[in-house]
């Protein structure tokens, strides 16, 4: 096992005051909240997307997007259901050094989005697959490192809207691909920077710098 904790100090010292919050709200579910229906929203009406649904785009997408390796954006991600399914899949191709391997698939996943509810919900839910699998499994993991989890879902699950007017492809240094909410609904457009993780046997270490998303 890891211990993660002076990296998890030394991330939530470089955090600002929102980002804390945001840490210590996350919390798990016994099992996960995932809607399946569409539900009633001040713009009129949202819609989820069916498990069997993820499943089949997931796998049509092939195995680009279960690589813990391959950058991942879901830019109106809702509760999680496509967040949850690729990382629960990728968790599923671990084979050893669980908890190095898990946080580098946990923090290759990005997500965006504009409800303030439902991204509280999704990183609820992010935290949630984490903690069923590893009882499931019968996994030992270090006592910091759900703590290291939560660091990652609170950089990563971002309450934002989305840039649609940029392609992907490469790098997006100078681009900017998410505006902090509430400002953005208003017209206030600030952009947020994208974290990039980098981790290993020698530790976990954040920055906010060029990535490139799949």
């Amino acid at each position: 096992m890891t211990e993660f904790t002076q990296y998890v100090e030394a991330i939530k010292a470089a955090y600002k005051k929102e980002e804390l919050k945001t840490f210590d709200s996350i919390k798990s579910f016994e099992s996960l909240q995932l809607a399946e229906l569409g539900s009633n929203d001040v713009e009129g009406f949202q819609v989820f997307t069916p498990q069997f649904i993820v499943k089949q785009m997931s796998e049509a997408v092939g195995d680009a997007i279960l690589d813990s390796q391959k950058t991942v954006l879901e830019p109106t991600s809702g509760d999680g259901a496509f967040t949850t399914y690729i990382l629960r899949t990728r968790l599923d191709r671990i084979t050893e050094n669980f908890e190095i391997e898990s946080l580098k698939a946990l923090s290759t996943i990005y997500s965006i989005e504009m409800d303030k509810q439902l991204i509280e919900k999704q990183r609820n839910n992010i935290l949630t697959v984490i903690k069923l699998f590893v009882a499931e499994k019968g996994i030992e993991v270090s006592s910091s490192y759900y703590e290291m989890v939560k660091c990652i879902i609170a950089a990563n699950f971002m309450w934002a809207m989305f840039n649609s007017n940029f392609g992907f492809g490469g790098g997006l240094a100078g681009v900017e691909v998410a505006y902090k909410m509430p400002e953005a609904e208003k017209g206030k457009l600030k952009s947020l920077p994208i974290p990039v993780w980098n981790i290993s046997e020698n530790g976990v270490f954040l920055n906010y710098d060029e990535v490139t998303l799949w």
